[in-house]
C-alpha cells in the first residue's frame, strides 16, 4: 500500500510537507496536469480552480516550485545603505535575510532561528494567517522592518544571524538596478536583466496589506495589454486611474513595475496567507531625481495600488459563489501558465520510506 493512503486521514493537519505524499485538496490533485488545463486556454482564459487561492497543499506546492526556485524580489538596495544593517524576508515558508557586507556587497543567509521558539509550528500558522510573533525570525509571521546595524550588531539581529552568521545556510543574493532578488535554489538559473536607469527615489518601502491570495493581486496589479513577453517577466500597456498612460512589467513571480511619466512604482509581493499579500512599495525614477512632493507621489501611487487591488480582494470573497472560476487577464493567464509549467517540471519524489516513524496511529 502506498504511504500516502497509508496515512490516517486525521493526521493531515499535522504532517509537515511531504512532496512524497503529494499535494491533494478539494477532490484534486492539485500537481495533475487536468487542474491547470482549463484554465490555460488562451481563447478563453479562466482563473485557476477555487483551490489555488485558498487550500494549504496549494501553498504547499507553490513553496517547492516557486519561492524557493525563482528570483524573488525583497526590497530596495538603498533600504540597508551601511555595512551590518539587514533586511528580512519570509519566501514561502522560510525565513531569510540579507545583509551589506563590509565591501559594500549583499550575503543572504536563512535565518538562525526558523521557527521562533516554537517547538512545531501552530498550526493556526500552517492553515492560513501567520501570527504576529513575538521572535522576530519566525518563518511564519510578518516580517519586520530593516534592522540598522549602527556600527555593529545588534541584540534584535540575533534571531536573524546568530553566533556564527558564516555558518548558515546562504541565500543566492543579487542586486537588480536598485532592487535586491534572491533564490533559494543552490542551482539557481541565471537572473534575466535588469531595467536600467531606474533608481530608488527614497530609501525606503512603505507597506500595505490586502486580503487577497497573491496570484489574485499580481494580476489585478498588472491589468493591461499584453505588449512583450519573455521567460521571466511580461510587459503590458495600461492606464491608471487617473487616466494617465502606463506602462507596466510583470517579472515573475512577485514583482510588479508600473511606470508613468518620470516615475516607477515597484511593488513587490509576499504571501502572508492563503488569503492575505503583503505589498512592499518602492519608489524608483532617473538617477538624481527627486519628486516634488514626495508624500504626494506616495499618495497618488497607493491609491492607485488599492484600486487595482478592489477586484482581487472581491474574488477572493466569493470565491465560494462562483459556478466556474471567473475570467482571467493577461497578466493572469501568463502567470497561471509559468505555475502550471514549473509544476510539471518538478522533481517527483520516488522514495516514500518516512525518514522516521511518529507514535501517530498506534495507539499513542
Amino acid at each position: 500500500m502506498a504511504l500516502a493512503a497509508s496515512l490516517p486521514a486525521s493526521s493531515a493537519g499535522f504532517v509537515p510537507d511531504r512532496p512524497d505524499l503529494g499535494h491533494r485538496a478539494e477532490g484534486w490533485d492539485l500537481a495533475d496536469p487536468a487542474f491547470f488545463e482549463g484554465s490555460l486556454d488562451p481563447s478563453a482564459p479562466r482563473l485557476l480552480p477555487p483551490a489555488a487561492y485558498r487550500a494549504l497543499a496549494f501553498a504547499e506546492l507553490e513553496d517547492d516550485v516557486v519561492w524557493t526556485r525563482a528570483w524573488l524580489a525583497i526590497g530596495l538596495a538603498a533600504e540597508i545603505p551601511s555595512p551590518g544593517d539587514l533586511l528580512p524576508f519570509t519566501a514561502g515558508h522560510h525565513g531569510i535575510h540579507v545583509q551589506r557586507d563590509e565591501a559594500g556587497g549583499f550575503v543572504g543567509r536563512f535565518n538562525k532561528a526558523q521557527h521562533g521558539g516554537c517547538r512545531a509550528v501552530p498550526l493556526q500558522c500552517r492553515t492560513g494567517t501567520r501570527t504576529r510573533c513575538s521572535f522576530t525570525a519566525c518563518g511564519y509571521s510578518r516580517d519586520g522592518t530593516v534592522l540598522p546595524a549602527d556600527g555593529g550588531s545588534t541584540p534584535a539581529m540575533h534571531q536573524y544571524l546568530g553566533l556564527r552568521p558564516e555558518r548558515l545556510l546562504p541565500v543566492a543574493v543579487r542586486p537588480w538596478g536598485s532592487l535586491i532578488r534572491i533564490n533559494l535554489d543552490p542551482e539557481a538559473e541565471p537572473l534575466e536583466t535588469a531595467q536600467q536607469g531606474l533608481a530608488a527615489l527614497v530609501g525606503e518601502t512603505r507597506r500595505a496589506e490586502f486580503s487577497a491570495n497573491w496570484k489574485l493581486a499580481a494580476q489585478a496589479l498588472a491589468e493591461g495589454m499584453p505588449r512583450a513577453e519573455g521567460q521571466h517577466s511580461l510587459d503590458l500597456t495600461g492606464r491608471l486611474t487617473t487616466g494617465a498612460a502606463a506602462d507596466i512589467s510583470l517579472h515573475f513571480p512577485n514583482l510588479i513595475l508600473i511606470a508613468s511619466g518620470p516615475e516607477t512604482c515597484a511593488i513587490m509581493l509576499q504571501p502572508t496567507a492563503l488569503g492575505q499579500t503583503l505589498l512592499r512599495i518602492g519608489l524608483l525614477g532617473p538617477e538624481g531625481a527627486a519628486p516634488s512632493d514626495l508624500e504626494a507621489s506616495w499618495s497618488t501611487w497607493q491609491a492607485e495600488i488599492a484600486a487595482r487591488l478592489a477586484s482581487a480582494v472581491a474574488v477572493q470573497a466569493a470565491l465560494g459563489n462562483f459556478a466556474t472560476p471567473p475570467a482571467a487577464s493577461s497578466a493572469g493567464l501568463w502567470l497561471q501558465q509559468r505555475i502550471a509549467e514549473r509544476v510539471g517540471a518538478r522533481a517527483v519524489p520516488t522514495q516514500t520510506q518516512p525518514l522516521y516513524v511518529t507514535a501517530q496511529g498506534r495507539g499513542c
